[in-house]
C-alpha cells in the first residue's frame, strides 16, 4: 500500500533506516532488490572514520543491541561514486527510493556535504543531528535553534526534500519539532539510538563495549513509539517510525501511533536482509485482512486513546477471570498482587474488594485469563 514520506509517494509502508546495511554500492544493491518502499543510506560525513573492533554488543533475551560504528567509514568521494553507479545502473529496476542520510558538525560542513549527494540523484536528504558516542553533534537534536540553523541551511541549499532524524533523549522534543517545520523540512524520522552502556561482566568488571555506545532493538520500541506520538501530535509532517522494528506488528503500531512508515534497521544486522521482504509481504496480507484501502485509515488511530495524566479517570474497575485457571504450580498473579487480592483455593480467586485495578497481574498473566472488569 502506498504511503508518503518527505512529500514522495513511496510503494509501501516499510523503509530500511539508515545503518551499514546500506553502505556502499554492493550493500545498497542489495538492500534495492527487497521491496522496501524507500532505502536510507548508513550516514554521510565529509571525513571517514575507522571501522573499530568490537563494533557491537548483543543481548540475546531481550533483543538489545549496542553499537559503536559512529558514522560511514567510507569517505565522501567514494559515497558519491557509489551513489553515481546506483543512478546509473537505474537502480537495478528497483522502484525503492534512494535517501542519502547526512551529518556535519556545523550547518555549512552539512550543506556542503548534501549539495554535494544531492547531484548523485537521490530522492531526498536526512539530516542526522543526534549521535550518542563519540563527538558527534549530540546536543545539537536537543536545543530548537541549533536544530532550526542545521535543517533551514540545508533545505535552502538543495532542491530535493530534507527530513531530519531526531533522538528521543532530549526534553525538549515538541520544540525541535516545531523548530524543523518552520525550517522548511519536509519529514521527520526517529528516533536514532540512545546512549548506553548494554552489559557488564559481573566477573571481570569489563563493560561489552569498551565505550558508551548506541542502543537500538526491540528494547527500545516503546521509547520511539512514545516519541513518534509526541510528535504526531505536534506536526502534520510525514514521520518515519524507527526503533525495535522485529515484525509486521510492529510497524503496524508505528502506524497507528502516527507514524507514514516503519524503518528497519538492527532487525536487519539481527535476522539477515531477508526479514525486510518477510515483513513487507506480512504487512500487505494484514492491510488486506482489515480491508484497508487507504494507510490514512489506520494512521495515529491510537492517539485518540492517549491522554494527559491529568484527563485521566478514576474509574471503578477490577482484574477479573475470562475463565478458570485451576494451574497452583503458576501463581505469578498472586506473588504480583500488592493489595494480596488474588489467591488460590482449588482456582484462582479475586477479590472484588481489595483489588484495586492496577492492572499488572493482566500483563503478567502468561495464559491471557485476566482482564479488567466493571
Amino acid at each position: 500500500m502506498k504511503t508518503n514520506i518527505m512529500g514522495i509517494e513511496i510503494a509501501n509502508p516499510v523503509v530500511i533506516a539508515s545503518g551499514p546495511w546500506t553502505r556502499g554500492r554492493d550493500k545498497l544493491k542489495k538492500a534495492l532488490s527487497l521491496g522496501a518502499g524507500a532505502i536510507f543510506t548508513e550516514t554521510i560525513v565529509s571525513e571517514s572514520y575507522p571501522d573499530l573492533t568490537p563494533r557491537y554488543d548483543y543481548i540475546k533475551e531481550n533483543g538489545g543491541v549496542e553499537n559503536i560504528r559512529l558514522y560511514s567509514g567510507i569517505d565522501l568521494e567514494t559515497w558519491i561514486d557509489d551513489l553515481n553507479y546506483i543512478k546509473k545502473n537505474k537502480r537495478f529496476g528497483s522502484r525503492s527510493k534512494v535517501i542519502a542520510s547526512v551529518m556535519g558538525s556545523s550547518p555549512s560542513e552539512a550543506v556542503y556535504i548534501s549539495k554535494k549527494i544531492a547531484k548523485t540523484g537521490v530522492d531526498g536528504i536526512e539530516l542526522g543531528l543526534a549521535c550518542p558516542m563519540g563527538e558527534g553533534p549530540e546536543l545539537v537534536a536537543g536545543i530548537p535553534e541549533s536544530v532550526y540553523a542545521f535543517t533551514k541551511a540545508v533545505v535552502d541549499a538543495v532542491d530535493i526534500p530534507v527530513s531530519v532524524k531526531l533522538s528521543a533523549a532530549t526534553g525538549n522534543l515538541p520544540m525541535v519539532v516545531k523548530a524543523c517545520a518552520k525550517a522548511g523540512a519536509s519529514g521527520i524520522s526517529g528516533i536514532d539510538t540512545i546512549r548506553c552502556i548494554l552489559s557488564i561482566d559481573i566477573e571481570s568488571g569489563r563493560p561489552g563495549l569498551p565505550t558508551y555506545g548506541g542502543y537500538s532493538g526491540a528494547p527500545i520500541r516503546p521509547i520511539g513509539l512514545s516519541a513518534v506520538a509526541g510528535m504526531a501530535q505536534t506536526t502534520g509532517l510525514p514521520i518515519v517510525g524507527i526503533g525495535g522494528i522485529e515484525n509486521a506488528d510492529n510497524v503496524i503500531e508505528y502506524i497507528m501511533a502516527g507514524a507514514n512508515a516503519g524503518g528497519i534497521g538492527s532487525g536487519i544486522l539481527i535476522s539477515g536482509y531477508g526479514v525486510v521482504s518477510d515483513i513487507i509481504t506480512a504487512v500487505d496480507k494484514w492491510i488486506t485482512d482489515h480491508h484497508i484501502t487507504d494507510i490514512e485509515q489506520i494512521k495515529g488511530c491510537a492517539l485518540r486513546c492517549l491522554k494527559s495524566f491529568e484527563e485521566i479517570k478514576c474509574e471503578d474497575k477490577h482484574a477479573d477471570l475470562v475463565s478458570d485457571c485451576v494451574d497452583s504450580s503458576c501463581g505469578i498473579c498472586i506473588n504480583c498482587c500488592l493489595e494480596e487480592a488474588i489467591s488460590y483455593d482449588g482456582k484462582i480467586k479475586v477479590d472484588e474488594a481489595k483489588c484495586d485495578g492496577c492492572g499488572f497481574c493482566i500483563g503478567l498473566c502468561p495464559d491471557k485469563k485476566l482482564a479488567l472488569g466493571w
